[in-house]
């Protein structure tokens, strides 16, 4: 992809007064501009903010652009805010782990999910009510966190919780809310927001890995097949060098004990083999 380039996928759009501002941090800040933009449409044409809310019924009867239209519809609330704070924040750790593209792919699939669930939900007879603002990527974005560091220490008030434990309470507080209401649509929305941050963030990690069709080459010559041997020799490096350098950046953030097993073997692997070429 031309506009996410590889020698650039782990490195911020730009910078603010030695600041550096990721892709999340642009996003946060176009959440504030859709808040204001919201509440000053509301103000002078409340059908006009209508017509921009994703709704099945409405969907399937040619409102196609709410699809895309549905998440600039933020109406002003101090639980957007902090949403937009936990996006600008865990956001740019996960970007920064994954790489923008596969950022960006993370977006897309949350941006899709919550439409597609309630088009399930309408197809199945259940209320599916409608989908609008940015809550729903925000939250899944923090989820994806958690699936990479679920025991980075958080400062909620004047303790630390671990973000796994955060990440439940949040979770368990929606279940019961939607369970209360009788919000089957909600429940299942809910799972999906839970599950597809969890699966992709495997998934990138090599964890799961979907089969493939294999391809029958024609033999080729020796150069060739050197050739490529070390174009992978070389991305398989550099790869683990951008992996031991999120692994650096997440203990100078949250310290050496939010590590899991596997990313500890994964930095003493790039040590060892910064020793060998020391």
């Amino acid at each position: 992809m031309s506009w996410f380039p590889e020698s650039k996928d782990r490195l911020p759009l730009t910078w603010w007064k030695q600041t550096p501002i990721y892709l999340s941090g642009a996003i946060a800040i176009a959440g504030v501009v859709s808040l204001v933009l919201t509440a000053v449409l509301t103000a002078i044409s409340p059908s006009l903010v209508r017509a921009l809310i994703f709704e099945p019924t409405t969907f399937l009867q040619g409102r196609l652009w709410t699809l895309l239209t549905y998440p600039l519809v933020n109406p002003p609330s101090i639980w957007l805010v902090i949403g937009l704070l936990m996006l600008w924040r865990f956001g740019e750790a996960v970007e920064r782990h994954l790489g923008r593209w596969s950022f960006v792919k993370l977006l897309l699939w949350l941006w899709v999910m919550e439409p597609l669930l309630r088009l399930l939900c309408h197809a199945l007879g259940l209320n599916s009510g409608m989908a609008a603002g940015i809550q729903t990527m925000e939250f899944g974005v923090f989820l994806a966190f958690v699936a990479l560091y679920p025991r980075a220490q958080l400062s909620v008030l004047i303790a630390s919780v671990e973000a796994w434990i955060l990440a439940a309470v949040f979770v368990g507080l929606a279940f019961l809310s939607a369970l209360s209401n009788r919000d089957v649509s909600g429940m299942l929305i809910l799972a999906g927001l839970v599950g597809l941050p969890w699966a992709y963030v495997r998934y990138e990690q090599g964890v799961w890995k979907l089969a493939r069709p294999s391809m029958k080459r024609g033999p080729s010559n020796a150069a060739g097949r050197s050739s490529s041997q070390v174009g992978r020799g070389w991305k398989k490096e550099t790869d683990l060098q951008a992996r031991v350098d999120a692994l650096l950046e997440k203990v100078s953030r949250h310290g050496l004990h939010s590590l899991t097993e596997d990313e500890r073997r994964l930095l003493e692997r790039g040590a060892d083999d910064l020793r060998r070429r020391g």
